[in-house]
């Protein structure tokens, strides 16, 4: 999951993810029309779920089908710090596969990646109501963490991850960002599927108040319906906690998300679509109270070669809040009241390219819209940034 926003289809995002699955189909008749990839033989018997699915996945990726591997991989383990190549994901998990074959339970993976880019807040009607001066600033950034997964038996396995993301911005009147996300599991594999069990966190710096805190508990249970397909259930309860002078903001919120992965072009390409939805309820008197979201996403992912690679994503979620906002005359007398609703766009995408064993470089562009009722909730954005990552 692309942990963008608080929450994560509406017209926009399914209508392009819906024109990009299409175009996929097309490209599919048109460049793969030799007969479809069989399916492996089961190295294993089903009494034997996660040899049987890793050694799946290991030929599938020496086959190049990088997103069947990727399908086949996850119903063993799960890394939320992947990248988006799928080739560069298929070798992550084959880490652990080959480990696993030569008898090492334990198994891990690690990253560090450093670049820069620029930002570009846009005209909205927040920019206006502030003064008009948006902010436009170039960056360097720098992430490093990684994984550990132990296969504590035939069918069960524990993973975790650590992920560090840091920005500096070229202006001394603007705070740099600095994020710390984590995540640990127990996951038990099954013949066709899997089902988890896990906490997930993040300490994001907000400036001099200090940082916001983010920690839950989710469950997980997908079902692969073959080797292209798989539909994912998952639940989450998690708490968000901002620093004392921000307080009021803070909120507990339930989360539910349905999800569909799809590997296209004989295993070369990926799509996900899923659609989330919750409750957010204010726990220090936010202004607008307690609030019910839900929306879409989509993240889609091909590979062109062994070295090159592509990706799009996207996201539309709307929030509805059921605190009652005052509207004021020119006297300040109300006059009737409202509740606030924002609408949140994400869109990006971007190049990966390996030039050298276990280096990559990655082009992205990324843009954001904020769409609200109140004056201050409109936000939007463009950015764009060129990284280097190595793997070890």
């Amino acid at each position: 999951m692309f942990y963008m926003s608080t929450n994560q289809a509406g017209s926009t995002g399914a209508g392009f993810a819906a024109g990009l699955f299409g175009a996929s189909l097309l490209l599919g008749d048109a460049g793969y029309a030799a007969e479809p990839t069989r399916v492996p033989s089961a190295a294993y018997p089903d009494a034997l779920p996660v040899a049987n699915h890793l050694a799946l996945g290991r030929s599938y990726l020496e086959r190049r089908e990088y997103a069947r591997a990727v399908l086949e991989f996850e119903q063993v383990l799960r890394f939320d710090n992947l990248p988006p190549d799928l080739h560069e994901q298929a070798e992550i998990y084959a880490r652990s596969a080959r480990d696993y074959a030569a008898g090492r339970r334990l198994s891990g993976f690690g990253y560090a990646e450093t670049g820069g880019g620029y930002y570009r807040e846009n005209v909205t009607r927040s920019t206006n109501a502030a003064g008009g001066h948006p902010a436009r600033d170039w960056f360097w950034k720098a992430r490093a963490g990684g994984g550990v997964s132990y296969i504590a038996s035939d069918d069960v396995t524990v993973d975790a991850t650590l992920d560090y993301r840091f920005r500096y911005y070229d202006n001394p009147q603007r705070r740099d960002d600095s994020d710390l996300r984590w995540n640990a599991a127990v996951k038990q594999s099954l013949p066709h599927g899997s089902q988890a069990i896990g906490v997930r966190g993040r300490a994001s710096y907000r400036g001099h108040p200090g940082y916001r805190n983010d920690y839950g508990v989710f469950v997980d249970r997908s079902f692969a319906v073959n080797a292209d397909n798989r539909i994912e259930v998952e639940g989450e309860f998690r708490t968000r906690r901002y620093p004392l002078d921000l307080r009021q903001r803070s909120r507990d919120i339930a989360e539910v998300t349905a999800s569909w992965t799809h590997a296209l072009l004989d295993g070369k390409a990926s799509l996900t679509l899923s659609v989330n939805g919750g409750r957010e309820w204010a726990t220090h008197n936010r202004p607008d109270g307690n609030s019910n979201f839900f929306g879409a996403e989509f993240n889609f992912g091909m590979d062109f070669s062994a070295s090159l690679g592509s990706f799009l994503l996207g996201l539309w979620e709307h929030n509805a809040y059921l605190g009652d906002r005052t509207l004021t005359d020119s006297d300040f007398e109300p006059v009737s009241f409202y509740r606030r609703s924002d609408d949140i766009y994400e869109i990006g995408g971007g190049l990966t390219y390996g030039f050298a064993r276990d280096w990559s470089l990655r082009p992205q562009v990324l843009y954001t819209r904020d769409e609200s009722n109140t004056v201050g909730g409109n936000y939007s954005s463009t950015e764009l940034w060129l990284t280097i990552r190595k793997r070890f």
